[in-house]
């Protein structure tokens, strides 16, 4: 999702929120509830007092059945409990610490998890930044986390991930890479039906299926973070040092330079191709990314090309789904959005 204000805030009764927490935590008290602005699922900032009467800020976050995206489902949703146990178990990248989860309980709404909520600030603002201190610190550690995400699990197939018996395993995978991002092109432009942008479709596919024929698109499958961005970082907003990674629930196996060029366009705000900002968020980025992984990418053209097509997707991904992700945004935002992303056609 691109715009923070993506979805219904789907508010909860002060019965059903205590229920939930209780079914999580029976020794604690909800002293204040509200919800917070949605994604894909209902989330809450909870304040609580626990078992030793000490007040706790937690949030609670909870299934919509009935969200707007395709594909959602409980395993799918509870696929982000095992994520942030495994990548707090095993690395330093900052994320809450789970309180508990259930997949059923009568009475309250399921599935849900609970978990801790860390202090900072979305980080806002990176690209256009005046500290610039801050905001290369913020993309250094940035581009250093996604690299301990993408070598943290490998998988044997490509496509979203779902919550496992023994953890995050790939549902209905593709044995390529390029099965996979063809699913996933196919399936942005056969939504365009109906929208704003159903007379791109075309100009889209024709592309698309030219690079499909040109391009390497060898791959391995690694962890995909599956929405990187500002609006799922929370930060310190005089340092700029990074305080959680949030929002693990589109999470895919999937070819890191894929994220990459993804990460690159939200953490440059969407800075058009060639922009100064964009060259310094994606330098940045990518330096600290190649430091911590310690493999450096050959930058020639084939490397370019691809990544010039991994972001041509993405903006297929938003077409089409731009009155989701945009819904509640200023309507001067979300119409100068479109624009560009019309221009961007005749950009890839």
């Amino acid at each position: 999702m691109t715009d923070p204000k993506y979805g219904p805030r789907d508010p909860l009764s002060a019965e059903q929120v205590a229920a939930a927490v209780a079914a999580l935590r029976a020794d604690w008290t909800v002293l204040n509830a509200e919800p917070m602005p949605a994604g894909s699922d209902i989330v809450y900032g909870v304040t609580v007092r626990d078992g030793e009467d000490r007040r706790r800020e937690v949030v609670l976050k909870c299934f919509r059945s009935d969200g707007p995206v395709d594909g959602r489902s409980p395993e799918r949703f509870l696929v982000e409990v095992d994520l942030l146990e495994l990548v707090g178990r095993e690395t330093a990248v900052p994320v809450p610490t789970v309180y508990g989860a259930y997949r059923s309980r009568d009475g309250v709404p399921v599935p849900a998890f609970l978990m801790e909520r860390l202090p900072g600030e979305a980080p806002l603002g990176v690209a256009t930044e005046d500290r610039t201190g801050a905001a290369d610190r913020l993309l250094g550690d940035a581009g250093r986390f996604l690299a301990r995400i993408h070598d943290l699990r490998s998988f044997d197939t490509f496509g979203h991930l779902v919550a496992g018996e023994s953890g995050p395993t790939v549902r209905d995978g593709q044995g390529a890479w390029r099965a996979r991002l063809r699913d996933i092109v196919d399936g942005s432009l056969d939504g365009l039906a109906g929208t704003r942008f159903a007379d791109l479709e075309g100009v889209f596919r024709e592309y698309a299926d030219g690079r499909f024929d040109e391009l390497d698109l060898a791959a391995d499958a690694a962890l995909l973070h599956g929405d990187y961005r500002p609006g799922n970082l929370l930060a310190d907003p005089e340092t700029g040092e990074p305080t959680a990674v949030l929002d693990w629930g589109a999470a895919q196996a999937g070819d890191p330079r894929y994220e990459l060029a993804w990460a690159v366009r939200e953490f440059s705000e969407r800075a058009p191709v060639g922009s100064a900002v964009r060259e310094r968020v994606r330098e940045t980025l990518l330096d600290a990314y190649e430091d911590a992984r310690g493999v450096r990418f050959e930058r020639d053209e084939a490397f370019e090309r691809r990544q010039s097509f991994y972001l041509a997707v993405t903006w297929m991904v938003e077409c089409r789904w731009f009155d989701a992700w945009w819904g509640g945004a200023d309507e001067s935002a979300r119409e100068a959005r479109a624009e560009r992303l019309r221009k961007n056609v005749t950009e890839p």
